[in-house]
């Protein structure tokens, strides 16, 4: 048996950095497609750009304190989903 879930855990710190970069570059994509209230944050930003930790310190971050604003701009979730609310199963 193994000491490590797979050979993920094990890669080289650098090449797992890089893909880790790489997956939040497609995240960012995605996130500007398809949700308009994430969209309008993260206009400024080129999903390209973000390939280091000193990129990642200049994304534009979300607070706690934003989101009534955000919600009462466009209600009911701000424009942070993907999906309208009719879509969901559950909301808590």
């Amino acid at each position: 048996m193994s000491d490590h879930y797979d050979a993920l855990e094990t890669r080289d710190p650098a090449e797992r950095e890089a893909s880790l970069f790489g997956c939040l570059q497609a995240q960012i994509r995605d996130a500007k497609a398809r949700s308009s209230g994430l969209a309008s944050l993260l206009e400024d930003v080129d999903a390209d750009r973000v390939t280091d930790r000193a990129a990642l310190a200049t994304l534009p971050v979300l607070r706690k304190a934003d989101l009534s604003a955000r919600q009462k701009a466009s209600p009911p979730f701000g424009g942070l989903t993907t999906r309208p609310a009719g879509a969901f199963d559950y909301i808590f």
